[in-house]
């Protein structure tokens, strides 16, 4: 059967539920025991008649059984009873007992977290220290002071960057920044200059370097810098910044005629002058040949590629020199005249006429030479005629000479 209160499984001959303590009824204010015990008692007396007195006796008797039995359950109920408040007891101890080791937990957790978060910050605050301290982080410093136009802290932590690691290119190229922005570009070039003599084989700061011409607009510095490299590995590395100088189709000569000056080269382009000045992309765009007249002609040139970098400059000086005209025919010829005569002087073009009537050599600045300009009056008497021809760049040619005599006849 049930227990009628907790429902538990309990067998008949249980008077309480060994779970919950409750007393158990099979019928309601029916005590089986009284007729158990008449029972007993018919047959301790041999099933006869029983007086009033052994009857009496034997319902105390059966009273105190019931007594003692009521007594044995209720001290059954009452020991469940105690039972159950010390396994509640015990289990309200034991949840306080967890709670107080999570308590701890939570208390150990968070000084641990505490713990942590201190070691994290004081982490980060010596990371931060050793980071403003190292390479990297004076580089960074550098540069923010140069933002804040702090200049002269700026220098200085750059500094202490090089002495940290002076072969290293990145402190170099933030001291030239600086002295870039103050708008010092020969310091900032010496910069480089200096770390580049104490560290030869560098390509880094050749790279740096190269930039720093390449920012500032000093693209025709490139090739002076690699040309004054020693270091195969340094101009391997750099390949794509070195550009061939131009072929010039003409060598350096005297010629007696007018030429065509042909220009070529792997680069992009090619820039030259004709005027002694240095060329460069701003120079005349080299099209077409060149012509070179007649005289001196100093041709320079460089040539470009694509990422803008210039070769080293090629000179070459040409002379054109035309050959001079034969001395000047000169009419009439040597002789003696007894009337009135004109003296002409053939005049090529390109030339002036010069003459004497003294027998010197005709000189374009002499007092005693006349240019020619029209046919001359041939003077009385005996007269040494001289006459050259003068090319526009002053050079004369040969000397020709007339020795006249003019006597007028009268008759």
């Amino acid at each position: 059967m049930k227990c009628a209160k907790c429902g538990a499984e309990i067998t008949y001959d249980l008077g309480y539920c060994p779970y919950c303590g409750a007393e158990v009824r099979i019928v309601p204010d029916y005590n089986p025991l009284d007729d158990m015990l008449a029972e007993q008692v018919r047959d301790a007396i041999g099933g006869g008649e029983t007086s009033e007195n052994e009857l009496e006796r034997y319902r105390q008797a059966v009273q105190e059984k019931l007594r003692q039995q009521k007594q044995e359950e209720q001290q059954k109920r009452e020991f469940v009873q105690r039972r159950s408040q010390i396994e509640a007891e015990e289990e309200a101890r034991r949840k306080k007992r967890l709670a107080r080791r999570r308590e701890v937990r939570r208390k150990k957790r968070r000084l641990l977290i505490g713990m942590t978060a201190a070691s994290v910050g004081l982490l980060t605050l010596l990371s931060a220290g050793i980071y403003r301290s190292s390479y990297s982080g004076k580089i960074k410093k550098g540069y923010a002071l140069a933002k804040e136009q702090k200049y002269d802290q700026a220098i200085r932590t750059f500094e202490k960057a090089v002495e940290k690691k002076p072969t290293r290119a990145e402190a170099y190229a933030g001291l030239a920044a600086v002295y870039n922005a103050q708008e010092d570009l020969d310091r900032a070039e010496m910069v480089f200059w200096d770390a580049i003599e104490a560290n030869p084989t560098s390509v880094e700061l050749y790279e740096e370097m190269i930039d720093f011409y390449i920012a500032t607009d000093q693209e025709t510095q490139i090739p002076l810098l690699l040309d004054e490299c020693e270091d195969e590995s340094v101009l391997t590395a750099l390949k794509s910044y070195q550009v061939k100088v131009p072929k010039f189709s003409l060598d350096e000569s005297k010629y007696d005629e007018v030429q065509e000056l042909t220009l070529t080269s792997k680069a992009k382009e090619i820039y030259y002058t004709i005027d002694g000045s240095e060329p460069t992309t701003d120079s005349t765009k080299y099209e077409e040949p060149i012509s070179i007249p007649e005289g001196t002609t100093t041709v320079k040139a460089i040539a470009v590629n694509k990422k803008g970098v210039p070769s080293l400059t090629e000179e070459k000086t040409y002379t054109v020199e035309l050959p001079l005209e034969d001395a000047p025919v000169v009419t009439p010829t040597t002789g003696q005249y007894y009337e009135y005569t004109m003296i002409e002087i053939e005049v090529p073009e390109g030339y002036e006429a010069y003459y004497t009537f003294n027998g010197e050599v005709p000189e374009k600045d002499s007092e005693d030479s006349y240019k020619y300009t029209e046919p001359i009056d041939m003077p009385e008497g005996n007269t040494l005629f001289s006459a050259v021809l003068i090319d526009k760049k002053g050079r004369a040619s040969a000397v020709t000479k007339r020795n006249y005599t003019l006597t007028y006849s009268y008759e």
